[in-house]
């Protein structure tokens, strides 16, 4: 059992994703820098651009930061899990209860779960962890994510493969409020730069996971034999808001600026682990490490930057306001690349549509709801002041088209701070 928890462990720490195995020519996700996962976002459809706070505001919209409101995560964490339906009917859990440190638990559970796999990309588990604190126009904030995906070429059990992909990132950003007329036209500017560093390997198939726990050192043999890529880039973005008598508020977010990735290809991972060991001052784990000069070459990869659009409203309700407190957010994303499909499809618009609400009830209680790409959330939240509870339900689109892919998801994040 020991021998299948550390494959397990070094799967999801080290393991990765792409779309060629050994070669890494580009991302998972290639049109996407690194996002954590947020349940209140989820909830409310994905939408929030206009409305959020805290840590989501550094990733949503840094000029939201120009409101001066106080948070702090210390930490925050997040688990989400895919498929959770299928993953009921297709007796996983059982098979955890009824089993669990058997020496053939970990290959059952992966067999049951091909059979979950569709064609094309998918969702497994995605950690994440953050700490971070905003207030007087400054966030800053500190993130880690593990993510295991899917991928399988015609959805049959043979070409059905895991990869796992880890992110971690510092992000600093900061924001101001322009007072034009007072409680009736201001602006708020914001920008936030985030150092990212990526890291993701070939693709792992069930039988080739199997072996790989058979192993009598399973730990060497997949240093030795699985290549690794990694490497970091510095996206901006930049964000505005118009905020207009009534609590309304017009927003625009260019992001993922200068999002150019320099990237390593390690030819096994023990030379990737042996790197970090010596960052953190530490002797190298791997004792084999190749020399040759195609052990760890050089590639890099840029995220297309986006232009998102957003609109909040948040009305003051004065006294009620402690009792009962409504915001609604509708956002447009990636609108250049929004316009151009539309112009030839006027369906393709609801591509890029999100929308969200959330009903505060006593500063206590939050319910949501949300709507993203023809797919309907829901969540709820839990504030007890030092420590806030929230979950949500949603569905998110694979597929080329809305309809091809749908993959329902569960996040549940705890957060031991202030978010005000």
């Amino acid at each position: 059992m020991k021998k299948t928890m550390l494959i397990i462990f070094l799967v999801l720490l080290i393991g990765g994703s792409s779309l060629f195995a050994y070669t890494f020519p580009e991302f998972f996700y290639p049109e996407t820098s690194f996002r954590p996962i947020s349940a209140r976002t989820e909830a409310m459809g994905g939408a929030g651009i206009a409305t959020a706070t805290g840590n989501d505001a550094l990733f949503m919209n840094p000029a939201n930061l120009g409101s001066r409101k106080f948070s702090l995560n210390l930490p925050s964490i997040s688990l989400t899990v895919f498929n959770p339906k299928a993953v009921i009917d297709e007796g996983i859990i059982e098979e955890i209860q009824n089993n669990s440190g058997s020496d053939t638990m970990i290959a059952n559970l992966v067999n049951k779960y091909m059979n979950i796999v569709k064609a094309g990309t998918g969702e497994v588990i995605t950690t994440d962890l953050a700490l971070s604190f905003t207030g007087g126009g400054f966030g800053l904030g500190f993130q880690f994510q593990e993510q295991l995906h899917t991928i399988s070429n015609d959805g049959s059990i043979a070409s059905d493969k895991f990869l796992a992909e880890v992110n971690a990132a510092a992000t600093m950003g900061v924001g101001f409020r322009l007072n034009f007329i007072p409680d009736i036209l201001s602006v708020d500017l914001g920008a936030s730069a985030r150092f990212t560093y990526k890291a993701y390997s070939k693709r792992i198939g069930a039988t080739e996971l199997i072996n790989l726990m058979n192993d009598d050192d399973p730990a060497a043999k997949f240093m030795a034999e699985s290549p690794i890529a990694a490497g970091w880039a510095v996206p901006i973005d930049v964000g505005v808001n118009v905020n207009l008598p009534v609590g309304l508020r017009v927003s625009m977010v260019a992001r993922d600026l200068n999002a150019k990735y320099t990237m390593q290809n390690y030819s096994e991972s023990g030379l990737w682990l042996n790197e970090m060991a010596e960052f953190i001052g530490m002797s190298g784990p791997y004792n084999d490490a190749s020399t040759g000069d195609n052990a760890i070459t050089e590639f890099s990869y840029t995220v297309p930057w986006k232009l998102d659009l957003g609109f909040g409203w948040t009305p003051d309700l004065g006294g009620f306001g402690k009792f009962l407190r409504p915001s609604l957010a509708l956002d447009l994303v990636d609108t250049v690349a929004m316009f151009e499909e539309g112009a030839d499809d006027p369906n393709a618009y609801w591509n890029y549509f999100k929308a969200g609400a959330e009903l505060k009830l006593v500063s206590m209680i939050d319910l949501r709801a949300g709507f993203n790409r023809g797919y309907y959330s829901l969540g709820v939240g839990l504030d007890l002041f030092v420590l806030r509870l929230d979950a949500s339900y949603y569905w998110r689109e694979y597929g080329p088209e809305i309809g091809d892919k749908p993959i329902d998801a569960l996040t549940v994040r705890v957060n031991l701070g202030i978010d005000r």
